[in-house]
């Protein structure tokens, strides 16, 4: 009964699918804080999304294929 819960935990879970998904928020996180400070993170947020919110970023990193690890 455990491996099933650790297997649904997105924590726990080692597949690729939530290393992808871990990495591509770390990813967009980096994006949206730099984007404060630094114009070339701010210009791919611009051009990538409507209202640079993680979930957008995120959508677009997805849509871009990355990070993929």
């Amino acid at each position: 009964m455990t491996d099933v819960v650790e297997e649904d935990c997105p924590v726990c879970n080692s597949s690729e699918d939530a290393k992808a998904q871990f990495a591509r928020a770390k990813v967009a996180e980096h994006l949206k804080e730099k984007a404060r400070r630094d114009e070339a993170h701010r210009a791919w947020v611009d051009e990538y999304t409507t209202n640079g919110t993680l979930a957008e970023i995120r959508e677009a990193l997805d849509e871009q294929g990355h990070p993929r690890n």
